[in-house]
């Protein structure tokens, strides 16, 4: 079964007549349209796309068994349902607004809506071949990034020089389509920061630089990190590394299909904890990723750490440790889950680097 069937059976099975999704992410998901703005609406006998004028063309080259239906604007879409008498409407209830939902039930004449949000992020959870081969491509850039930036990086450059070698290096390649603003870049004790996004401060000789960074090819994300040494690491740094590593591979060693993220965060846990650091060590393991760079599951102590993992999902495993005043280290790669352990699709080095 299809995406699309997926979301028609559940339309069907929960007595709607059709679905809207205009979520980009979802939207994408389901009819494979780039653009910024339209509308999947989906019934059980047929899928349609909603779009503008800007955009008519394009969905009909990207929309594969879609019928393109040409609007103005959004009110298109509410008087579209009321023409078609649509009153039971399956909608994503995580991401409407209420002036929408307003909208949908006054000039849509929807009388009852349904969430489906719950059925879309169980279906991108899994991932199917076309997207394992987008997330790959991705992956492998990002590698082909880390080794680019060792050549790069001198003392006295900043943590937005460093961002800005990252991201004009993996411009280069075609099937990138975007990155974010601003990689985390944080240096010294501005590591400390989980998410210490580049900034001004320069990068001084034996301090570590922890680079959080990814791309996404065909809509598909990478996200990796790395935390390296500018010149000689001291001992307490090559403590720290040594045990972040270990706590990787500790998770990484029983990840694969049946087991829940909360196990794998659990077994990196326990190698920082008893080594001293657990309270230095305080956002979980990992996520999920695809068309959003965070998906479910996760690999945390909640209830989405309570998800088992199947074959086909894409996790990030990505422990550290964050000492205020003193600096972190964060090491991340990217998995795919199978039924006998994993597939590691991050090949950058993980020994611990000292750059000179």
């Amino acid at each position: 079964m299809n995406k699309t069937n997926s979301v028609q059976k559940f339309v069907i099975e929960n007595d709607l007549e059709a679905a809207l999704v205009y979520n980009p992410a979802n939207r994408r998901y389901l009819s494979g349209f780039t653009g910024s703005t339209g509308y999947v609406l989906l019934t059980p006998a047929a899928s349609l796309f909603l779009s503008d004028f800007r955009y008519v063309e394009q969905a009909q080259n990207e929309c594969k068994g879609y019928e393109v239906i040409p609007i103005k604007g959004e009110d298109d879409v509410f008087a579209y349902l009321k023409e078609k008498k649509i009153a039971r409407l399956g909608v994503e209830r995580d991401f409407m607004t209420l002036r929408f939902a307003d909208a949908l039930r006054i000039a849509g004449g929807i009388e009852k809506a349904a969430g489906i949000d719950g059925l879309i992020a169980n279906l991108r959870m899994i991932k199917d071949d076309a997207e394992l081969f987008k997330i790959r491509r991705a992956c492998e850039i990002t590698d082909l990034a880390f080794e680019y930036i060792l050549t790069q990086i001198h003392e006295g450059m900043t943590e937005a020089e460093i961002d800005f070698e990252l991201q004009s290096y993996m411009r280069k390649f075609s099937e990138v389509e975007r990155m974010a603003e601003r990689f985390i870049v944080a240096s010294g004790e501005h590591g400390s920061l989980p998410h210490g996004i580049a900034g001004a401060r320069k990068v001084r000789n034996g301090e570590f630089i922890t680079m959080d960074f990814g791309c996404n090819c065909g809509g598909y994300w990478s996200d990796v990190t790395r935390t390296v040494c500018l010149g000689k690491a001291d001992e307490k740094q090559k403590e720290i590394y040594s045990i972040v590593r270990a706590a990787q591979e500790a998770a990484i060693n029983i990840a694969r299909a049946g087991v829940a993220g909360r196990e794998l965060d659990t077994a990196a846990r326990s190698v920082i904890e008893n080594a001293g650091y657990g309270k230095y060590f305080g956002h979980g393991l990992g996520h999920s990723f695809g068309i959003d760079i965070h998906e479910s599951p996760r690999s945390a102590q909640n209830a989405q750490g309570d998800i088992t993992l199947k074959s086909g999902m894409t996790m990030t495993v990505e422990p550290g440790i964050y000492i205020p005043g003193w600096g972190g280290v964060r090491i991340e790669d990217d998995i795919i889950i199978s039924e006998n352990g994993c597939v590691n699709l991050t090949g950058a080095c993980k020994e611990l680097i000292e750059i000179y």
